[in-house]
C-alpha cells in the first residue's frame, strides 16, 4: 500500500496548496494537511456499545495480556476512553498515559486507576478532568491497529436514587460527555466493533434490537462487525450461537460485515488458568475432580454454597474451593468448572472445548482478514473520504458565499466608476482612481472555484484507486477461501493481478511480457467467459474483478503508449 498512500499524501498537500486562496480560511489547508501527516499512523478501531457491554473485558481478552489491561468491574460513571497504542511506556513503573482536558497529559502507576472506581463526588470530578487514557504495549497485535476503548452509550441512573444535586450535576454532565464521545470516536475511527453483552431475552428479536441501537444506522459492512460478547451468560444462545449470529448477520448485512459469537468472560479465564503454564488449569481438575459429583453440581448451583458454606462430603475447604475460583466471574467459572471436573476429558480436551466455546479463534481470523490486513486500505479510505467531504462543504458552503460578495462588490465597483466617469476633473487622477478600484475588486469566486474542482478531481482519483484496491482485495479473499475452484496455474495468475505480490502494473502481471496488449486482451476476454458461465459464484465473482482490474491496466498502459507517442 505505501505507493497509494504517497499518492494520497501528494493529493492531500496539492490540495491544500491549491486551496490557499484569499477567501478561504488558512485553517482549511491546515487541516488537509494534517490529514496527510495521518495517512501512515496505525488504523484505529474502535470498540463501541453500550454500558455495561463488557468492551474493556473484550479488549483485555482480544489482546491477551496476563493483567487486565482496560480497567474492569468499574461503575460506568468512572469509564475513561482508553487508547491501546504500540510501543514502550518511557516509565515501566508509571504506564498509564493521562491526557487532561485542559491540556498535558502526565505518566501514572498503575494504582491511579484504582481512583477512578467509586460514586462519590470526587471520584466524579477526577473523572470528569480526564481526555483519555493511552498504553503503550509491545504487542505484535497493535503494530497495524490502535484500539480504542469506549465509555458506551446509554446510563443506568436508578442506582444513584438518593446521591446529591451535586452528585447528580457532575454524574449528568459526565454520562453526555461519554455520550458524545463515544459517537464522536465511532465516526471518525477507521474501523468499528460493535459489541454487544447481556439482552433481557435470549430471542432473535432482542439481539437485533440491541445491534440496531448500538450502530444507530450509522455503520457499513465494509469497516464493521458485529460481536456478541457475553453468549456464556444464556446456556440457550450458548447452544444455538452459530445459527443465531448468522442470522442477524443476514439481517444486517449493509450494517455489519459479518456477527461473531464469543465469550469473552471464557477468555479470560482461559488466560488467568494457563498464565504459569498449564499449572492454573490443573490444580482446578485436580481438585474439582476430588469433589463427589453430586456435591460438586450442588457446589455450582450457588456461589453461596461454593464459598461459604462446608460439607462433610466434600473433599475440599472453603479456602480450597474459593482459592481455585480465584477472580473468575462466577457464570464463567461454573461453565469452566463443569469442563475441568468431567472426567471423559484430559487437559488438552478441555482447553479445546473452552476455546471452542470462547469463539476467539474465528474472532482473530475475521479481524485478521477485515481489519488488520486491510488497515493501511481502510485508514486511507477514511481520511480521504474525510477530506473529500471537507472539501465539498466548500462547494456548498463557502462558494455561495462568495459570490453574493462578488455580486456585491460588482455592484459596488461599478456605482464607483460611475461615480469617477461623472465626477469630471484631472484625467490623469481620474484614471489612476479607476485603476485602483478595479484592483480593489478582483473577483475571487473563478480562482476558488478551479481551485475547489482541482481538489476535488485530485481526491476523487485517489479515492476511486482505493475502491479499486479494495474490490481486489475482497476478490483475493474469495479466491483464497474457495481455492478449490480454480487450477494451480489460475490461483498464482490471479494472486498477482488482485495484488498479493504488489499494486504496481508489472507486479500485477506475468513477468514474461508484461505489457502485450493483445494478451492481455486475450486474459480479460477468458476470464469475462468465466464470469458470465454458469459456474460457482465465488468463481464468477473472482472473474468479474479480474476482468475489472484488466481493464484498468490496458487503459492505463493504453494511455502511457499514447503519451510516449505524443
Amino acid at each position: 500500500m505505501s505507493a497509494i498512500q504517497d499518492e494520497i499524501v501528494q493529493a492531500l498537500q496539492r490540495s491544500a496548496e491549491r486551496l490557499r486562496l484569499p477567501g478561504l480560511p488558512g485553517a482549511l489547508a491546515d487541516e488537509l494537511n494534517a490529514m496527510a501527516g495521518k495517512v501512515y499512523e496505525p488504523c484505529v478501531v474502535a470498540v463501541v456499545g453500550r454500558v455495561k457491554a463488557g468492551k474493556s473485558t473484550f479488549i483485555n481478552a482480544l489482546l491477551g495480556a496476563r493483567e487486565d489491561l482496560a480497567t474492569v468491574g468499574t461503575t460506568e460513571t468512572t469509564a475513561t476512553i482508553n487508547y491501546f497504542r504500540y510501543g514502550n511506556p518511557a516509565d515501566p513503573a508509571r504506564p498509564v498515559r493521562c491526557h487532561w482536558r485542559g491540556g498535558g497529559y502526565e505518566d501514572m502507576p498503575p494504582d491511579f486507576l484504582h481512583q477512578l472506581q467509586g460514586n462519590d463526588e470526587e471520584t466524579l470530578r477526577r473523572a470528569d478532568g480526564i481526555a483519555y487514557l493511552e498504553y503503550q504495549l509491545p504487542l505484535d497485535y497493535l503494530r497495524r491497529v490502535t484500539l480504542v476503548d469506549t465509555p458506551g452509550t446509554g446510563a443506568v441512573v436508578s442506582q444513584h436514587q438518593g446521591r446529591t444535586a451535586e452528585y447528580m450535576r457532575l454524574y449528568g454532565q459526565l454520562r453526555e460527555r461519554h455520550d458524545r464521545e463515544t459517537q464522536q470516536i465511532g465516526e471518525t475511527s477507521d474501523a468499528i466493533i460493535y459489541l454487544i453483552g447481556a439482552v433481557a431475552r435470549a430471542t432473535d428479536r432482542d439481539f437485533l434490537e440491541e445491534f440496531g441501537q448500538a450502530t444507530q444506522g450509522r455503520s457499513s459492512a465494509s469497516n464493521a462487525i458485529g460481536v456478541m460478547a457475553k453468549i456464556d451468560l444464556s446456556p440457550e444462545v450458548m447452544a444455538r450461537r452459530e445459527a443465531l449470529s448468522g442470522k442477524i448477520a443476514g439481517q444486517l448485512k449493509d450494517s455489519l460485515n459479518c456477527v461473531m459469537p464469543i465469550s469473552a468472560g471464557l477468555k479470560r479465564a482461559l488466560d488467568w488458568l494457563m498464565a504459569d503454564g498449564e499449572a492454573g488449569l490443573q490444580r482446578l481438575m485436580d481438585g474439582l475432580r476430588r469433589v463427589p459429583p453430586p456435591r460438586l453440581e450442588k457446589l455450582l448451583s450457588s456461589d453461596e454454597f461454593y464459598g461459604d458454606h462446608e460439607f462433610d462430603d466434600c473433599p475440599l475447604s472453603t479456602a480450597e474451593r474459593r482459592a481455585l475460583k480465584g477472580p473468575l466471574d462466577w457464570a464463567v467459572f461454573t461453565t469452566v468448572a463443569r469442563l475441568a471436573a468431567d472426567p471423559e476429558r484430559d487437559r488438552d480436551a478441555v482447553v479445546g472445548e473452552l476455546e471452542r466455546m470462547a469463539g476467539f479463534a474465528p474472532l482473530h481470523a475475521v479481524l485478521e482478514s477485515h481489519f488488520l490486513k486491510r488497515s493501511e486500505l481502510l485508514r486511507a479510505y477514511r481520511i480521504l473520504s474525510d477530506a473529500r467531504r471537507l472539501v465539498r462543504s466548500l462547494r456548498y458552503d463557502r462558494l455561495p458565499v462568495l459570490r453574493e460578495r462578488e455580486r456585491e462588490d460588482s455592484a459596488r465597483r461599478d456605482r464607483f466608476l460611475a461615480f469617477i466617469r461623472g465626477a469630471g476633473g484631472d484625467p490623469a487622477v481620474a484614471q489612476e482612481l479607476t485603476e485602483w478600484v478595479k484592483k480593489a475588486t478582483v473577483p475571487q469566486v473563478s480562482p476558488v472555484a478551479e481551485a475547489i474542482d482541482a481538489a476535488e478531481r485530485a481526491l476523487g482519483r485517489a479515492y476511486h484507486e482505493l475502491e479499486g484496491f479494495n474490490a481486489d482485495f475482497e476478490a483475493l479473499q474469495t479466491l483464497e477461501r474457495h481455492s478449490e475452484l480454480f487450477t494451480d496455474q489460475e490461483l498464482d495468475t490471479l494472486r498477482g493481478l488482485l495484488g498479493l505480490y504488489g499494486l504496481q502494473t508489472a507486479e500485477r502481471l506475468p513477468s514474461t511480457q508484461p505489457t502485450d496488449l493483445d494478451e492481455i486482451g486475450r486474459h480479460q476476454q477468458h476470464w469475462l467467459q468465466v464470469s458470465q458461465s454458469g459456474r460457482p459464484a465465488a468463481r464468477r465473482a473472482v472473474a468479474e474483478r479480474a476482468v475489472a482490474r484488466l481493464g484498468l491496466i490496458l487503459d492505463e498502459l493504453d494511455d502511457a503508449d499514447a503519451a510516449g507517442e505524443a
